[in-house]
């Protein structure tokens, strides 16, 4: 498999971050480029002006852990795009893959409550099952 295109998806957690490590060491071997993707979740019914406000709170949150990674690539020897999106995490992951010819997705776990039997998150899940390139998922 020739990987080009790595699709990290991000959101600053420890299991994100791992998935992180693991591209940059991908993309160390195989002079693959990687993007994160970070996707925010508006709220599902707010006026228009919460949800923007609440999109401009998440995007001032965010912006740190985003020159972070950038910081990690460039101590690596990797220019790391990263982008925001806005919308249900999955679906935002997947369709932007798809639109960016990403080669590979790489995700964490999360772990569901008290079920230790389940170790994939429903995001991790619904990428694993919807998206058309290979996904690695790095357990934590």
């Amino acid at each position: 498999m020739n990987v080009k295109s790595i699709l990290v998806a991000y959101d600053g957690s420890r299991q994100s971050q791992k998935a992180l490590e693991w591209a940059v060491d991908i993309s160390a071997k195989t002079g693959a480029q990687i993007t994160t993707v970070t996707v925010i979740k508006p709220p599902d019914f707010s006026p228009t002006g919460e949800i923007n406000e609440f999109m401009y709170d998440a995007e001032k949150y965010y912006q740190p852990l985003l020159d972070k990674v950038k910081k990690l690539g460039r101590n690596n020897g990797r220019d790391i795009n990263t982008i925001l999106l806005r919308g249900n995490p999955a679906e935002a992951i997947v369709r932007y893959a798809e639109a960016n010819d990403a080669d590979l997705i790489v995700t964490g776990t999360r772990g569901m409550g008290g079920f230790k039997s389940l170790v994939i998150g429903s995001v991790a899940q619904k990428v694993v099952t919807y998206a058309k390139v290979p996904v690695l998922v790095i357990k934590d």
